[in-house]
């Protein structure tokens, strides 16, 4: 029998859709030019209306309605691979969990990639996209690449740690399975998902006891996190100062975060990796990954605390550099990058693979470029 809630729920839907309509019109009205060159809105009329409609729909809508009404990441990523006209290739993990492959599963290079969305919600068709076109960039640029993509269980029905299990789960497939050697692998990950990666990369240096251990023989090849959805709080400069000019809201970070835990439960350092210290990161950068990039917008309402985590990861690898007089790197800069391109959103290169892709933006050129860097050292 279905539950009364839920179908209350889900009859509450064509109203809070309703009011991202209005969002839609009152802002496509009331955007300015003026407004925009202040810093009260984002860069071009077309993203200012669109994100003032995303931010109804974001805080409007529950997690439960937000998976009512968009399909599952399998279904996405099977649409997106047809629309590309790719070979669909999928593995079952276990424990509930998916990987797909983007790009020749023979690959020299695999990135291990988690989605965004909280959580709670499904990757999205920008999600994949962006997932493929990556991937074709890099090959485009002569590197053999594949993304291994993982499907994980969405909270609040799984909550903290099924999701960094199944990444484990995914990473363990990588090596053990398939016999990848740890330095030809990569780990990605946007938004939440980049909160992911770095809980990975902090299971494997300090193993969770809850999480299925993973043995490395050689540190992983790279880490790329964008937009890192790692620290929980909505009370810093940037959630108020970037309210304008991002799609993201208290409401709705509120609401995923306390979605991730289960009832009772407490945040700690791999689920909130801006908690985690430089000491944690310099034994990271000693053993599980070779390189790592942060990317952030600086228009983006979670850039305050991106800022703070960079800033102990650098740390954290300057301490574990300082220690290796002898590498060919002397100092942390080189393996640790950390770019803020501004007036950029969250993730803005994911939301531009649905809404507004006419060419390639800055953010979306910098990842590439340190990406095709970093595979040709493999």
């Amino acid at each position: 029998m279905a539950d009364p809630k839920d179908s209350a729920s889900k009859a509450a839907i064509p109203l809070e859709l309703l009011k991202v309509e209005a969002a839609f019109v009152k802002r496509a009205l009331t955007s300015s030019s003026g407004k925009r060159t202040k810093g009260l809105g984002a860069p071009t009329y077309k993203r200012d209306v669109m994100y003032a409609a995303m931010r109804e729909l974001l805080g409007g809508l529950s997690t439960q309605q937000i998976q009512a009404i968009v399909p599952t990441t399998d279904k996405v990523y099977e649409r997106v691979a047809k629309w590309k006209h790719e070979k669909l290739k999928s593995v079952e993990l276990g424990s509930g969990a998916q990987g797909h492959w983007i790009g020749p599963e023979q690959a020299n290079h695999v990135m291990l990639y988690f989605h965004g969305g909280g959580f709670y919600a499904p990757a999205t068709m920008g999600h994949l996209r962006y997932q493929f076109t990556l991937q074709r960039d890099m090959a485009k640029r002569g590197q053999d690449f594949a993304i291994f993509s993982l499907t994980y269980t969405l909270s609040p029905g799984a909550a903290y740690p099924t999701q960094l299990k199944q990444a484990a789960l995914a990473l363990n497939y990588l090596l053990v399975d398939e016999h990848r050697d740890p330095s030809s692998i990569l780990l990605g990950g946007d938004s939440a998902g980049g909160n992911l990666a770095a809980a990975l990369l902090e299971h494997i240096a300090r193993p969770h006891p809850q999480v299925p251990a993973v043995t490395l023989s050689r540190p992983l090849h790279a880490a790329l996190l964008i937009s890192p959805w790692v620290s929980f709080q909505v009370n810093e400069p940037s959630v108020s100062s970037n309210a304008e000019s991002d799609y993201l809201t208290p409401r709705a970070l509120r609401r995923a975060s306390n979605a991730y835990i289960e009832p009772g439960g407490q945040h700690d350092q791999y689920s909130q990796p801006v908690t985690s210290p430089a000491e944690w990161w310099a034994d990271i950068a000693r053993s599980v990954v070779d390189k790592m990039m942060i990317w952030g917008g600086g228009g983006e309402v979670l850039i305050d605390g991106i800022r703070a985590f960079a800033a102990t990861v650098k740390n954290g690898f300057s301490e574990a550099d300082a220690e290796r007089v002898n590498r060919e790197e002397q100092k942390g800069t080189d393996r640790f990058t950390f770019v803020v391109t501004p007036k950029h959103s969250h993730e803005e290169m994911i939301i531009d693979e649905v809404f507004f892709r006419s060419k390639k933006g800055e953010g979306a050129e910098v990842i590439e470029r340190w990406l095709s860097g970093v595979l040709k050292l493999l």
